[in-house]
């Protein structure tokens, strides 16, 4: 898989922009704030069907009515096209001469994107990281993908409920119940799935991270459940109905994968609390490179690498060490500064 050329119509910052990219790898350059990563986010956006920043109608140029992108690949062109109507924005993915108002999975090509805020995610909220976990998962696993999906159905659902509690009425009750039932079930696929990907490439993390840093190290993952993963259904069932009055009073679901963290140790100690800036950063680099490889072997077609200013968050050993993995892929780098140029690649300047 490669991508050609790129043409975007009032999105970000781009009134109108051209761009060729080379086949084998090319680098934005340009100060902070001359559009660099909107570049970057339009080629993620026509490749996923999805913005890494938010949400697609945050993409349009302000006050404009309509806005494009046209990827173009060897054997393929995609359009994206985002249509103002008052408070409405309407989508459309064009993928040759197939349209939708989602791109579909089928169509969804394999991406791995470093960008700096993941490099922090260590000594971030378990938010952040769960999301970071869920998103690495289901870009993995479709099945995944749809279950966490139905189970954030579900939690919303369970959650209006609550708040409209009628513990008097036994109708309010029994419905609950079967929202209970649901929930506990999707809670225990969801939170069985983060713990076996994390357990079964546990090993490859270590030697990833270990290659990065160039010195041994004793890495860990542990997954941290809300209830003991033996018996998750149940006894998560049995905890939901002791915080039924806490709930009924804060309208929330009290806990589940929504709430759920892993941690990430290093000398045998939490990360969080004991790794320096610098092995925050590889930690976070060997999960991309675990991404990078997993994607890679489930695919025929190798994955492209979106790289949003990471080279600056790296000492010179960590850098080069990352360059030499990308070089096996086409990639997109941006950066402010241009000694990053790989031989044969192409340099874009946005400054």
């Amino acid at each position: 898989m490669r991508v050609s050329r790129i043409k975007l119509h009032n999105f970000r910052s781009y009134e109108l922009f051209e761009t060729k990219f080379s086949p084998a790898g090319t680098v934005i350059v340009g100060p902070n704030g001359t559009g660099k990563t909107n570049l970057l986010e339009a080629v993620y956006v026509a490749l996923r069907g999805a913005s890494f920043r938010g949400s697609l109608t945050d993409c349009m140029s302000h006050d404009a009515v309509q806005s494009a992108i046209l990827l173009e690949m060897p054997h393929e062109t995609r359009r994206v096209q985002l249509t103002r109507d008052g408070r409405r924005v309407a989508k459309q993915f064009t993928v040759n001469d197939s349209k939708s108002k989602l791109l579909a999975r089928k169509d969804r090509l394999s991406v791995v994107l470093f960008e700096p805020n993941e490099l922090r995610l260590i000594s971030s909220s378990p938010t952040r990281r769960r999301d970071f976990l869920d998103g690495l998962i289901s870009r993995l696993d479709a099945h995944y993908d749809r279950t966490l999906r139905a189970l954030n159905r579900t939690l919303l659902q369970r959650n209006e409920l609550l708040k409209l509690h009628q513990e008097s009425s036994e109708s309010w009750r029994d419905h609950l119940f079967a929202w209970d039932i649901k929930f506990v079930q999707l809670a225990n696929e969801v939170a069985s799935a983060r713990a076996s990907f994390l357990y079964s490439h546990e090993a490859q993390l270590a030697n990833l991270y270990v290659s990065l840093a160039g010195k041994q190290a004793d890495f860990g993952v542990e997954y941290l459940p809300s209830v003991s993963l033996d018996s998750y259904e149940q006894l998560l069932l049995d905890r939901l109905g002791r915080s039924r009055d806490y709930e009924i009073a804060t309208g929330y679901t009290s806990c589940g994968p929504q709430r759920e963290d892993f941690l990430i140790s290093l000398h045998n100690q939490p990360a969080n609390k004991v790794a320096s800036r610098g092995e925050m950063r590889t930690i976070m680099l060997a999960f991309k490179l675990l991404e990078l490889e997993l994607q890679t072997a489930s695919s025929e077609i190798k994955p492209i690498i979106l790289m949003d200013d990471v080279f600056s968050e790296l000492d010179a050993t960590r850098e080069r060490l990352l360059q030499e993995t990308i070089k096996k892929h086409q990639f997109i780098v941006t950066t402010t500064d241009a000694r990053h140029q790989k031989d044969g690649g192409l340099i874009i300047s946005t400054g």
